[in-house]
């Protein structure tokens, strides 16, 4: 097995050129099957020859069988690349890195690029190192790609100061290392020593450069592609993804949990012909229950055929384009020799139904099961215990700091599948330190406490759009700084679930009525949970089930939307942390705002 994600093995590649030579016999051969050559855009039967973990010959391959060489019968299904999620946050999905691939993997899925800044923010890059080492093995490979904003110095407005440049440039010389994430122009003029300095490194050690341009043009556009950046995952319209195609920007159709963005950018291909081969597909964030309900690379597979895209396009999409993307053409994307022998069989062009998944030259999931050993070595103790509130909170904690009366409040407008923010100034009657009910208005209070430094800081405002109409639900994964955020209508509901949240050490927690209806525990680093992957998921749709049973609230992906609204850094425009209320303007301006107007 190569020894990183990314480097290639001249051992394992010359071991590969003698099978195919016939000089060795392979050690498994794929026979009867349909191969998707995504170079061409043929569909042939034809078989496939592995050596150890990489494709040694495809088509006629009987010069490579020996004695020893297992079959796999791929008579009647199709044979795919392995499918690669080009920008995925693994902090986001409520599970390590670990469990993680024993959902993803027999749904096809044999690579993700992450980076990991949610474990990374709250506990160091060591954190960071320690979940790729514990992903090696699983069949899913872990590209690491960096993000700097933890390294940014916001203090107040959202940093631990626990990770560094130092630490920013350690994960950019990794040897995982394929990306520098999320980079703009603006970035590029922040006043942070040595993150220019980062940024040169990345360059000089060939790593491909990620952008974040959500909402820029012009300009901005191509000063960020001026320094290197060749993929976009922000894209919202068909204009942006037009302008960014055009400059050799490679636009990442976003579907996740909280941004959908892929049918709204997708007539860019379908409509205005754009090249398909500019277009990947990604993540972003994805709750677990949406990865299992929904699929993950696979689901996105469905919707793009389903809405007028060429099937092998599509596959393209979310494997050589992904690949290309990302610098990874020569290990990733394709059913060649000398490539990665990480495969997705599946029934058929439509359905992408995963019948059988290879990584590496291995076969890790059939019909729906993950083959290999579950991991079971625990973290760290230190990092099952980084959720500290400091106190136990009450309602009265939740009251919002105004008189009684109608009064001009600020609240912030939620857009279902949208990370903007809008900053709405309304008149709202108040009673006992909280808005006086009104379904129509659609409002509720938005919380966030301190949960790094058992400070009992908090704040509270008013957030809209979310549907919450009873109760309350808090949790500790978010967009922001990973604070404890809630989210209700009721404050003792409120403070219940907030102080069930710290007891769980981290999670999500749904209370109504002065009663936990559902939780999931996610103690590792206060995000993710190791425990057996059938027990969080069980947890994981309870808490999405209570959400909209009990809370009332319609709206899928609440718990990220909503924290996406504690996220006072780039995207616009009026966000919540625990000091208070933050205009946010593209460029990283920001400034205090009252709550009241």
């Amino acid at each position: 097995m190569d020894s990183s994600a990314t480097e290639s093995s001249p051992a394992g590649r010359r071991h590969a050129a003698d099978v195919a030579a016939g000089r060795e016999p392979a050690d498994l051969v794929i026979t009867g099957g349909r191969v998707v050559d995504v170079l061409t855009g043929c569909i042939y039967r034809g078989d496939v020859a592995v050596a150890g973990a990489r494709i040694a010959a495809v088509g006629d391959v009987g010069h490579c069988v020996g004695d020893g060489t297992e079959r796999i019968d791929a008579t009647g299904v199709f044979v795919l690349p392995g499918f690669i999620d080009p920008h995925f946050h693994v902090g986001f999905s409520q599970v390590t890195v670990e469990r993680l691939a024993e959902l993803l993997v027999p749904m096809g899925t044999v690579a993700l690029s992450s980076c990991f800044s949610e474990s990374a923010y709250i506990a160091g890059h060591r954190a960071v190192e320690a979940q790729l080492e514990r992903g090696a093995g699983t069949g899913l490979d872990a590209l690491l790609s960096p993000f700097f904003a933890g390294a940014l110095g916001f203090g107040e407005f959202g940093c631990l100061n626990r990770f560094s440049i130092e630490d920013l440039r350690a994960l950019v010389e990794h040897e995982q290392c394929v990306e520098l994430r999320e980079w703009n122009d603006d970035a590029s003029r922040l006043p942070v020593p040595g993150l220019a300095g980062v940024w040169a490194e990345a360059i000089q050690r060939g790593r491909v450069i990620g952008g974040h341009m959500e909402g820029l043009s012009g300009p901005a556009v191509q000063a960020a592609v001026a320094q290197g950046v060749a993929s976009d995952h922000e894209v919202t319209t068909v204009e942006e993804a037009l302008e960014r195609v055009r400059l050799g920007v490679v636009v990442q159709l976003r579907e996740g949990s909280s941004t959908q963005d892929l049918l709204n950018v997708l007539p860019a291909i379908t409509e205005f012909g754009a090249d398909p081969s500019m277009f990947s597909a990604c993540s972003d964030e994805q709750e677990l229950h949406s990865l299992a309900e929904l699929g993950h690379q696979d689901h996105k597979l469905r919707m793009l055929v389903r809405n007028g895209v060429a099937p092998v396009d599509a596959v393209r999409m979310v494997t050589l384009n992904a690949a290309r993307s990302m610098g990874l053409e020569r290990d990733y994307g394709a059913v060649l020799p000398g490539r990665l022998a990480s495969l997705a069989l599946v029934e058929d062009l439509a359905s992408f139904r995963v019948v059988r998944t290879l990584s590496r030259g291995r076969l890790c999931a059939e019909n729906g099961r993950y083959l290999l050993p579950s991991r079971v070595e625990d973290y760290p103790a230190e990092w099952n215990d980084m959720v500290r509130v400091g106190r136990t909170l009450t309602g009265d904690d939740f009251r919002l700091p105004v008189a009684d009366g109608t009064q001009a409040l600020r609240v912030i407008g939620i857009t279902p599948g949208s990370l903007r923010t809008a900053e709405q100034l309304l008149d709202l009657p108040v009673r006992d330190g909280g808005p006086v009910a009104d379904e129509d208005r659609d409002i509720a209070k938005i919380a966030v406490v301190d949960r790094h430094e058992a400070s009992g800081r908090l704040a509270t405002a008013l957030i809209g759009g979310l549907g919450v109409r009873r109760g309350a639900v808090a949790a500790t994964i978010n967009a922001g700084v990973m604070n404890l955020m809630v989210v209700g209508v009721d404050d003792e509901d409120m403070a219940l679930a907030a102080n069930r949240c710290a007891e769980l050490k981290g999670g999500i927690v749904v209370v109504r009525d002065g009663e936990v209806r559902a939780e999931v525990a996610l103690p590792t680093f206060g995000i993710v949970s190791h425990a057996p992957l059938a027990q969080t998921l069980a947890s994981s749709r309870s808490v999405a089930e209570a959400i909209r049973d009990e809370l009332g609230s319609p709206l899928p992906g609440l718990v990220p939307s909503a924290g996406f609204a504690c996220l006072a850094a780039s995207i616009p425009g009026l966000k919540m942390t625990e000091y208070g209320l933050v205009r946010v303007a593209r460029g990283g301006i920001r400034e205090w705002v009252p709550l009241a107007g």
